[in-house]
């Protein structure tokens, strides 16, 4: 999953290839990622997974690091499954 979250992000980002050597915890806003490119990410995540975001993940938080990303797409993912 974490290969997929990063294939997105590099393509949405706006942070390219710079995507392949980020640490899981780095911060993505630090990084540079606007709030309109999270939208574009958000939107790929929905469409790659099969799922809508609901609203209480709709926070700066969720998509502040990879591993919050990868975190709460497999929630999500997974919640839908049972």
């Amino acid at each position: 999953m974490e290969a997929q979250v990063r294939a997105i992000l590099r393509e949405r980002s706006g942070l390219g290839d710079a995507v392949r050597g980020i640490g899981v915890h780095d911060s993505l806003w630090v990084l540079g990622m606007t709030s309109l490119a999270s939208v574009e990410v958000m939107l790929d995540l929905e469409a790659t997974f099969g799922f809508e975001f609901p609203e209480n993940r709709l926070r700066h938080a969720t998509f502040a690091t990879i591993f919050n990303i990868v975190r709460c797409v497999r929630e999500l993912t997974e919640s839908r499954v049972r």
